[in-house]
């Protein structure tokens, strides 16, 4: 198997050093004129292409084959536009010679095994292994050669010169097909190794994939989570199938090279032209891959760490507003008909202490403040038995604070029909002097007098209304009656009658009433403790109906409430 190579280094102006496989050269002089150390000489006429080249060591055969396979090169536009018609015509045969002759000569040494391209013509015509079948085209060389001259030297040539020169051409093209050895599918392979690096896939681009990651991530910044990781996700399949198909396609090409080449060398004796080959690329495609793939997911890791702070923020604003928004809602319904009001009888049966954390419930009162809502919620803590109940049209609820039941409560009512409610409640501002506050929150077209909080007003000796549509304060006595937990005036039970009337029931109430809030906050299971405080509590109002029965019932909860407020057990007992 054959190899070549060519380097060509410039020492001087005008000065070269040729580096090849036949062996190191020097060739001195410019355009028009040069000479090589191995006795070559080559003219030219600068700025046409036309170049005459004659080796003064060359054997016979070597002069006239250069000469008609180097003597001329492709002449550009610029350079035609100024030659005569008689130049061009000459110009044009000079080129159909070279065409001709080269075809035949390519033909030939394809046929032996030689690669040769069309310009590397003049380097095969010097290998000796072939040197003995262009002696044989001597003559019709000769007769090229001198055709070419006569152009280069006088830019045109006779009809006769012409038909001499085409004979030459005629033998030389019979001659050489004549002598094809036997390694012609050379040049098959070598179109077919062409057409192989030429098929080489282009490298995918990341810029299409990164994009649609940005749309996803602004989607995802806008709030729609679910669209931006779908988008997210396609383009990660999309740069992934893209890169796989890519991979699979240069896998393809590699083996088919390493074939194709394996069946060039088999045919190969001499490559004086190098063969057909993949240009050295560094195309980083995984490289960049990756580093579009971490951007869109930081991108997208910023945009949903962004959305998830504005959702706290927006959820902070509505808790800080959540009495506005209430309002608002309640007069878009009052405004939209009874058909858009809320049913409140989902209350019914309820204590009061379930539901004021139900966002639906606080919705009915007219807006109040953090701090009175927050009083309001304290003081409906302790409720009877029967919890929330219906009255007239109306859903109510009340209760007290515990261990303050005498003098700090509250209760509410609302509507029915157009789901508004009113809030009253009080607390104590000077126990020392048995003095509280009574406050009140009423809408402007739901006066307290007209719901059954009347009554409870009365009961609690009433508050002092200066207007109906804003919260007022009076300053109202409180009786010196035993302290309990709940309110003895609202006393209807044989249990509660006893107890308020009884001092040492009262002390065990109050007593039974700070276990249970210690109890309560204890209690892992909310649900369970509230169905075991409502069961005993209805059992005491049903069953206990003397003071034995009360001090039996007081003495047992006390000890279950406390062993749940230390374990936190609520099925403990």
């Amino acid at each position: 198997m054959g190899w070549g190579f060519r380097r060509s280094i410039k020492i001087a102006p005008g000065i070269r050093v040729n580096v090849s496989k036949s062996g190191i050269s020097t060739s001195i002089g410019g355009k028009g004129l040069t000479y090589n150390t191995r006795g070559r000489v080559t003219a030219g006429i600068p700025g046409t292409g036309i170049r005459y080249t004659h080796n003064l060591n060359a054997r016979r055969t070597a002069s006239p084959v250069r000469s008609v396979v180097a003597g001329s090169s492709r002449i550009d536009i610029a350079s035609t536009e100024r030659l005569s018609k008689r130049e061009q015509a000459a110009r044009d045969f000079v080129a159909q010679v070279q065409a001709r002759t080269g075809d035949a000569l390519l033909q030939y040494f394809f046929s032996h095994g030689v690669y040769v391209r069309r310009d590397d013509l003049p380097e095969a015509v010097t290998l000796e292994e072939h040197q003995g079948f262009l002696e044989t085209l001597t003559r019709e060389f000769e007769a090229t050669t001198k055709a070419i001259r006569l152009a280069v030297d006088i830019g045109s040539i006779s009809l006769a010169e012409k038909e001499k020169a085409m004979l030459a051409v005629y033998e030389i093209e019979r001659k050489c097909e004549a002598g094809l050895g036997q390694r012609g599918p050379l040049a098959n392979e070598a179109v077919s190794l062409a057409n192989t690096v030429l098929s080489w896939p282009k490298a995918p681009n990341s810029i299409a994939p990164f994009l649609v990651g940005l749309l996803g991530s602004f989607f995802i910044f806008l709030g729609s989570i679910s669209i931006g990781l779908v988008f997210l996700a396609v383009a990660f399949w999309y740069g992934w199938f893209s890169i796989s198909k890519f991979n699979k396609k240069r896998t393809a090409v590699i083996e088919a090279l390493e074939a194709a080449n394996a069946r060039f060398d088999s045919l190969l004796e001499a490559e004086i032209s190098p063969r057909p080959a993949l240009a050295e690329t560094n195309e980083l495609m995984e490289m960049k891959a990756a580093v579009f793939g971490a951007l869109a997911i930081g991108i997208a890791v910023f945009a949903i760490y962004q959305q998830t702070h504005r959702d706290q923020q927006d959820a902070t604003a509505a808790s800080v507003n959540d009495a506005a928004v209430a309002s608002a809602v309640n007069v878009a319904a009052d405004g939209q008909g009874d058909s858009q009001r809320s049913d409140f009888r989902w209350l019914v049966g309820k204590y009061p202490s379930d539901v004021v954390t139900d966002k639906r419930f606080r919705t009915a009162f007219y807006p109040i403040s953090r701090a009175d809502w927050r009083k309001f919620v304290d003081r409906i803590t302790v409720t009877s038995s029967g919890g929330i109940y219906e009255k007239d049209g109306f859903i109510v609820g009340e209760g007290c604070k515990a261990q303050a039941c005498a003098s700090d409560n509250a209760a509410f009512a609302i509507n029915e029909a157009t789901g508004k409610g009113d809030i009253v409640f009080r607390e104590t501002v000077d126990a020392s002097a048995g003095k509280s506050v009574a406050k009140r929150v009423t809408w402007k077209d739901l006066p307290l007098e007209s719901t059954p909080l009347q009554d409870w007003l009365k009961a609690n000796e009433a508050l002092s209304v200066s207007g109906a549509d804003t919260a007022s304060a009076a300053t109202i006595p409180v009786e010196s009656v035993l302290q309990t937990s709940f309110d003895c005036s609202k006393a209807r039970s044989d249990a509660e009658h006893l107890i308020c009337s009884d001092a040492g029931l009262a002390a065990d109430d109050v007593a039974l009433a700070a276990i249970y809030a210690k109890a309560k906050a204890a209690a892992t299971d909310q649900a369970a403790f509230r169905e075991r405080t409502r069961a005993e509590w209805n059992y005491r109002e049903q069953t206990c109906h003397d003071r034995e029965c009360l001090v039996r019932w007081y003495a047992a909860q006390k000890t279950v409430l406390q062993q749940i407020a230390d374990t936190g057990n609520v099925r403990a007992d």
